[in-house]
């Protein structure tokens, strides 16, 4: 996918992490300002949407503890390192066609009814490659 690649180069505006996704996007969502998200989890969705065509909505970024305690999440949880991001998906069409298209770019992938968990873990020790269902 070079040209994709291509496209990334350059595309940081004003906040903006790329052409298509924010900081905001990322951030804790109980308000506490965590927003420290990993590069290589940002620039893999790029690339992923830039091939899907259509928009992708994050439904959960980083965490802080109190967050992820509160959602329900693992003590280990690779969102509380930013490394984690929850993608909704919404049908088994679109379910279908996004796990076709981040499995391109991600060894590490669990999912829902409605969203799809993909990770960077693999490359901070967490075992690859891995799917499951909750």
């Amino acid at each position: 996918y070079p040209e994709i690649i291509k496209r990334l180069d350059g595309v940081l505006v004003m906040g903006d992490l790329t052409e298509h996704f924010s900081r905001r996007e990322f951030a804790c969502q109980c308000g506490c300002g965590s927003d420290k998200i990993a590069s290589e989890l940002v620039s893999k969705l790029e690339i992923v949407r830039l091939m899907y065509g259509k928009p992708m909505k994050v439904t959960s970024g980083i965490r802080c503890d109190t967050h992820n305690q509160n959602v329900g999440g693992k003590d280990d949880s690779a969102h509380l390192d930013g490394l984690a991001a929850d993608i909704s998906a919404k049908g088994c069409f679109e379910r279908d066609q996004l796990v076709g298209f981040l499995r391109t770019h991600f060894k590490r992938m669990g999912i829902a009814r409605n969203f799809i968990h993909v990770d960077v873990a693999d490359e901070h020790g967490k075992p690859s490659p891995c799917l499951w269902v909750y």
